[in-house]
């Protein structure tokens, strides 16, 4: 079957690129094929499916190219590819992707053509060949080094010249057939497959000359240290090499240019290889080798080749990316395996419980229970040794403090070294019951162990003694030796004891510290206590609490190891936690500062959470370099030797702002919305893709956040309420490691205002509402106005009436009386009886003479209203036994019009009153001028107010006192009554001096409550 036939049947046409780059550690060969972390996405989480093609551009962004078009991945999410307005469209059937130097995307389709995605801009090339008819598949495609465009087809090898594809083959020395294989290597030379033959273009040279004849390439790749191979599927075949001087390695951006159809080499010259005969395979070592014919799927080799095993197992493409991880696209979508920084030790299973401790020999030692397995822990892994305890809970391993191993067995403690053995026989137990040890500790001046069910048992020169004649709280779950002759023990209720010498000291954690059961104690530099729920140390006499930004990682610690260079190694409920000693002495110094740490989890290959049952210490080192942990589902081991690269620092990228229903993708810097935006919507990301799910995002919209948003591991935000205004968005990540981009990404974001948020319409709105509020005041004047000029109108004409009509028709009652009296003899008593009913008839009509006089000026005096009540006070003082004074305190002031006319009335009634109904000897009249009230007061020394009036404020009948309280009312003051200190009564009238005097300012009204503004 020749090339372009097998490819056409193969349903993903991919690209045969140019590959593989020495940079960072590639997958370990040690590690098991199906140990690797494997993770898969299909249709079920939403990738597409028949991947075809990958490539990494130089912003950090992988490529997937599939039977339904283009699409990018952050690791997290796929993407369709979206063009911006007015470019090229993207079309399905994608089979090549090149990543270019310069960040540009090469696409080759099946259905012939080309495009160039750069800066986010799509540009598609002519689909019509030189003779007019469209273009065939595109295997491959190309930049040289001097910007001329190449397309392996299966029309031949084409050529952009200006705006039209040329057949270039024949005229470079080439036939006309179909072409595949294009690749640019590290030396700037264009190789090129045709049929059985392989030719090279070197750099400045006018034609390709052959190389190779009679190999069936179907891959053109490069080992790590740069050689060049011809990949036949059966072979691998070393290309002479063409350039001149020494071999170099590929650049780091070539290398990944383009995935492989075939196989690859990755960094460390492992052979990965697809359809083996079906799956993937890989092969240690390959490139590695000297350069010569290899076949490497003819030996010994790993395989993932079942349906468990791969999401499909017809696979088309692979890729190494930037960070090691290797890539497979499948029918069914894409794999990544990569590296585990923690590798899960396969033993014999049902192991619950470990026991670690150094045999005589300096080899590590694992006792499970309740399998009874002793193990031998290397570099290599668990090698399970002859000797054998007893299946059952009984059993634990420790070392003595001179590194003696001892060794609980069932019926007696051995105490082993590089001498011989010592049998030190159990302390008796209750009802003769058979010891179940859970645990050993030398103190280095006695010998202790914890008997489940029964508790703690001491062993020194004196022989063995129980918790109870120790003086210890019984039910003890931690034992930890520290100086010599100490212990420090822990309990389920939180409570950690220290003994010494006999002398018991009893810890009680703080309430609210969290800690709970204790599940480890660790004595060196620093006492550590850690519980279910947390972790603590003892300073200055107490322990403190250690937080972290997820208190998780710090709960159910039940093991801890320090290397030599002072970092910790902690097993905890989330795995391990790694913490250098500069953050931990950090932390130490402030434990309410959060402890700095990196997390080996479930996603790093950790099996299920640390070990609690036993509460057996469950780290330790190994004399190899391994620290070694116990999990609840078996045991875990970390390599110190090999130490893990560190990936790249995530690259933070905005992706799409969503707006008015508008979607905004491969944003620049600045970005203008319309006018009256007030809400939108930014998803961003993190291109990392080792652990993509561990990236943590914060981000802030300067103008609108104060600070830093922390948003975990959140890729979207939405804001709402947003105002006018230019605003800059800012996004960080940072990963499981602390690493950060160099910068945050950044957008800015620019709002007009509509004409209703602009300036000049809040000036136009001022205006509006300043003369809406003077038309409303000019209304309310007409109306006032008009009202005190219907009541004046209303006053006249009752004045009118009373004197033309009342008041005559009393006068001429007067004059006829007058006629009638001059007929009545001088002296008679009906005269006298007459004239004094003339006298009253007369001051009746001087009465209605002063109230239409009132009527007709209801302003009351001009001018000072002190001096009309003065002449009011002297009238009445002439009729009445009483002596009138006026006092005046303060500073004279103008008071208001309306308030002069109603003070006057106010007093004269009151003055009235006093004169006419006290009975008083004194009445005087105060106006104080005061600078926060006006007061007007009236006081008499007589008999004092009736008690129905004092209860009631009016007499039966009478008007007067509601009158004086309604005038005040209406000038915004207070009227009291109320008795004097010798007697008698005083009215007082309160008026603030805002409504008192002409001198004490207007404002306006509020019509409206104030705003109030909401974040």
């Amino acid at each position: 079957m020749s090339l372009p036939s097998r490819r056409l049947s193969a349903i993903a046409f991919s690209l045969v690129s140019m590959w593989a780059a020495p940079a960072a550690r590639a997958l370990d060969p040690s590690v098991p094929l199906a140990a690797l972390h494997h993770d898969s996405w299909t249709a079920k989480n939403g990738a597409p499916g028949e991947v075809s093609a990958l490539a990494q551009t130089r912003d950090g962004w992988l490529w997937v190219g599939t039977a339904e078009g283009l699409f990018r991945f952050d690791g997290i999410r796929f993407r369709r590819f979206e063009p911006q307005p007015g470019d090229a469209a993207p079309r399905p059937l994608v089979t090549a992707l090149t990543a270019l130097q310069d960040g540009g995307l090469l696409i080759g389709y099946l259905r012939g053509g080309v495009a160039l995605l750069k800066d986010g801009r799509l540009r598609g090339f002519p689909t019509m060949g030189p003779d007019g008819k469209p273009l065939g598949p595109v295997f491959s495609t190309v930049i040289d080094t001097d910007g001329a465009l190449w397309m392996a087809t299966t029309r031949g090898l084409l050529r952009l010249d200006g705006a039209r594809w040329t057949n270039a083959g024949a005229a470079l020395g080439l036939g006309a057939g179909a072409t595949s294989n294009l690749m640019l290597d590290q030396y700037g030379q264009l190789w090129v497959a045709e049929g059985r033959k392989l030719y090279v273009k070197k750099r400045g040279a006018v034609r390709f000359v052959p190389v190779l004849d009679g190999v069936d390439a179907v891959n053109l790749i490069a080992s790590p240290d740069g050689r060049l191979w011809a990949d036949t599927h059966e072979r691998l075949v070393p290309v002479p090499p063409q350039h001149e001087g020494p071999v170099r390695p590929v650049p780091d951006w070539l290398a990944r240019a383009n995935g492989q159809e075939n196989g690859l080499f990755d960094r460390d010259g492992n052979y990965w290889s697809l359809g083996c005969p079906v799956g993937i395979c890989r092969v240690a070592g390959v490139g590695a080798g000297p350069a010569r014919e290899l076949r490497p799927n003819a030996g010994p080799r790993e395989r993932l080749d079942q349906p468990w095993q791969l999401n499909s197992t017809t696979t088309n493409v692979l890729f190494e990316d930037r960070d090691g991880n290797l890539w497979v696209g499948s029918q069914a979508g894409l794999e990544r395996f990569r590296h585990n920084r923690v590798q899960a030790v396969a033993l014999q299973g049902g192991e619950r419980v470990f026991s670690f401790a150094n045999a005589p020999d300096g080899s590590l030692l694992a006792l499970a229970t309740p399998t009874g397995t002793m193990w031998k822990l290397t570099a290599q892994g668990a090698q399970a040794l002859p000797e054998r305890l007893p299946p059952g809970p009984m059993g634990a391993l420790a070392n003595a403090t001179d590194g003696a191993l001892l060794v609980a067995l069932p019926d007696a403690i051995e105490r082993r070294t590089a001498a011989g053995v010592e049998r030190i026989a159990y302390p008796a137990m209750p009802d003769g019951a058979r010891p179940w040890t859970q645990r050993i500790v030398d103190d280095g001046t006695a010998l202790w162990i914890r008997v489940g069910r029964v508790g703690l048992f001491r062993r020194d020169a004196a022989g063995w003694r129980g918790e109870a004649e120790l003086g210890l709280p019984p039910a003890a779950t931690v034992s930890e030796r520290g100086k010599p002759g100490e212990m420090w023990f822990g309990y389920d209720g939180g409570v950690i004891v220290h003994y010494a010498a006999g002398r018991v000291t009893r810890y009680a954690l703080a309430t609210g510290t969290g800690l709970g059961a204790i599940t480890y104690l660790h004595v060196g530099e620093h006492v550590i206590a850690a519980g279910d729920s947390g972790m603590a140390i003892l300073s200055g006499g107490r322990f403190r609490y250690l937080s972290a930004a997820d208190p998780d990682v710090l709960a159910n610690v039940s093991g801890m190891v320090v290397v030599p260079n002072g970092d910790r190694y902690f097993n905890g409920k989330r795995g391990i936690v790694h913490v250098t000693a500069a953050d931990w002495r950090a932390s130490v110094a402030q434990p309410e500062v959060p402890l700095r740490y990196t997390l080996l989890g479930a996603l790093d290959g950790y099996p299920g959470a640390a070990a609690t049952i036993g509460r057996q210490p469950t780290a330790v080192a190994g004399p190899d370099g391994q620290l070694w942990f116990a999990a609840s589902t078996g045991l875990a081991r970390v390599d110190l030797t090999r130490p893990e690269p560190r990936p790249a620092p995530p690259r933070v990228r905005i992706e799409t702002l969503v707006a008015r229903r508008e979607r905004h993708v491969d944003l620049p810097e600045h970005l203008a919305l319309p006018a009256g935006t007030s809400s939108f919507r930014i998803e961003y990301t993190a291109l990392s893709y080792r652990t993509p799910e561990t990236v943590r995002f914060r981000y802030r919209l300067q103008g609108v956040d104060a600070d830093w948003q922390e948003a975990g591991t959140r890729r979207a935000v939405s804001y709402t309420n947003v105002g006018p205004g230019t605003y800059r968005f800012e996004v960080e990540a940072e990963d499981e490691l602390g690493q950060r981009d160099t910068a945050p990404a950044a957008l800015t974001v620019d709002i007009p205002p509509t004409f209703t948020q602009s300036r000049w319409f809040a000036v136009l709105g001022a205006l509006l509402a300043g003369g809406a509020v003077y038309l409303l005041y000019r209304l309310r004047l007409r109306q006032a106005t008009q009202r005190i000029a219907e009541r004046l109108a209303e006053r006249e004409r009752i004045a009118r009436a009373l004197h033309d009509s009342f008041l005559q028709s009393v006068q001429g009652l007067v004059l006829t009386f007058h006629a009638a009296l001059s007929e009545l003899p001088a002296g008679s008593p009906s005269r006298a009886k007459l004239e004094r009913a003339m006298l009253l008839a007369e001051r009746v009509i001087e009465e209605g003479r002063d109230e239409v006089q009132r009527l007709r000026s209801p302003d009351g005096p001009e001018g000072d209203v002190g001096a009309a009540l003065a002449q009011v006070g002297a009238v009445l003082q002439e009729g009445h036994d009483a002596r009138f004074a006026l006092h005046v305190e303060g500073e004279r002031t103008a008071l208001r019009g309306p308030l002069n006319c109603e003070v006057y009335h106010i007093g004269r009634e009151a003055l009235i009153n006093a004169f006419r109904h006290a009975g008083a000897r004194h009445v005087v009249a105060t106006l104080d001028y005061g600078a926060d009230a006006f007061v007007l007061r009236i006081a008499d020394d007589g008999r004092g107010l009736p008690p129905e009036v004092a209860l009631s404020g009016r007499r039966s009948g009478h008007w007067g006192i509601p009158g004086m309280h309604e005038r005040a009312e209406r000038a915004g003051g207070t009227l009291r009554l109320y008795g004097g200190d010798g007697g008698g009564t005083v009215v007082e009238l309160t008026v603030p001096r805002t409504a008192a005097y002409e001198d004490a300012g207007w404002r306006l009204p509020r019509l409206w409550p104030a705003a109030q503004g909401a974040r």
